[in-house]
């Protein structure tokens, strides 16, 4: 079910809440804003899991902590299972509607039946500091394009347009599509890639759900054995990268370091 944390955003799920009536709602750790909606709607039907925070546990019929995995599609399993749900293999499943894909092979005619790859330009604006910097962008992209007769396509959201301008830039070569496509037809297109090249963001996710073969990229607050397609594949492969931007947060280690940097200076 689509969720965002605006005001907006929330109105919406609340009605759609009060339209459908769920039996259960399954809350993962970045969505916690959906307890208070789930609980006014049906206090018995809330079961989250509880692992890296208890702040709405008070309202949760069924709270769960899963002891075995944090991995971040794992875990809802985990609660669907404790709900009652049938134990299946870890898997996220977006399935590309037959006039979708007609859809873009009617708008991008001249080059959909070519061979083509897509590199995801970046995530949102909140955790900006996954992004992966334009420059090594742009050196795979000439690598890549030195090598392969495949097309590079450009995707992302319109927070990532400044990104991909100077991408486009850089390597005129590319056809960008930042900001120019909805989810469902970035869907469409993963669906006849033959590589995604992704940061850790939401678009990874739909590119291990439409079983696109995937590069994902992830910094060291972000480790890839909790973030990475479950099960081990050929076609997937996770690669962590150690800390890139001058703003990224503080990671354990770094936090360690800062803490031993002190007691010396005491």
């Amino acid at each position: 079910m689509p969720f965002g944390k605006s005001p907006l955003r929330q109105l919406k799920l609340l009605w759609r809440f009060r339209r459908d009536r769920p039996d259960l709602v399954v809350v993962l750790h970045v969505n916690e804003e959906v307890n208070p909606l789930a609980y006014w709607i049906n206090r018995d039907a809330v079961v989250p899991f509880t692992n890296l925070s208890e702040r709405y546990v008070f309202l949760a019929a069924h709270p769960v902590k899963v002891r075995d995995t944090q991995h971040a599609v794992v875990l809802p399993l985990k609660v669907a299972q404790y709900a009652g749900g049938a134990t299946v293999p870890p898997r996220i499943i977006y399935e590309v509607k037959a006039d979708e894909l007609a859809g873009i092979r009617v708008r991008f005619a001249d080059w959909i039946d070519h061979p083509y790859v897509v590199f995801q330009t970046g995530g949102g604006r909140a955790l900006f500091w996954r992004d992966w910097p334009v420059e090594n962008y742009v050196t795979v992209t000439h690598w890549f394009s030195d090598r392969f007769a495949h097309k590079v396509i450009l995707t992302g959201g319109l927070e990532n347009l400044e990104r991909a301008n100077a991408m486009e830039r850089a390597c005129p070569e590319v056809i960008n599509l930042t900001g120019k496509t909805t989810l469902a037809e970035t869907a469409a297109l993963l669906c006849l890639t033959k590589l995604l090249l992704t940061t850790d963001t939401g678009i990874m996710h739909l590119g291990f759900a439409v079983d696109c073969p995937l590069v994902c990229l992830f910094h060291d607050l972000c480790p890839a054995k909790d973030y990475c397609p479950p099960g081990e594949s050929a076609r997937d492969v996770a690669l962590q990268l150690k800390r890139s931007h001058p703003q990224q947060p503080l990671s354990a280690c770094d936090m360690g370091a800062s803490r031993v940097t002190k007691l010396k200076c005491q």
